[in-house]
């Protein structure tokens, strides 16, 4: 559903799934927070949609890429360890 919807998905590490693309990215140039918070709102409501537990969609906007990453619930934005906090 990620690639069909242009967001272009990579494994980072076993535990994060990184959107390499923002498929509303002229958009976002010009609205970041807004363009942000309805990315993160549509991969928290898909994840959400498909009750898959344990994976949370998280904010950690990185130039280039879409600023939405999935991780495992619990971790924050730069915690690569999969342990949370």
């Amino acid at each position: 559903m990620l690639d069909e919807h242009g967001y272009e998905p990579v494994r980072e590490t076993p535990t994060d799934l990184r959107l390499r693309n923002c498929p509303f990215h002229p958009l976002a140039a010009k609205t970041p927070d807004l363009v942000c918070g309805m990315n993160h709102a549509f991969l928290t409501g898909y994840l959400d949609g498909l009750r898959i537990s344990g994976v949370q969609a998280v904010l950690a906007p990185e130039p280039g890429k879409c600023c939405v990453r999935l991780s495992p619930s619990g971790t924050e934005p730069g915690d690569r360890t999969g342990e949370g906090r």
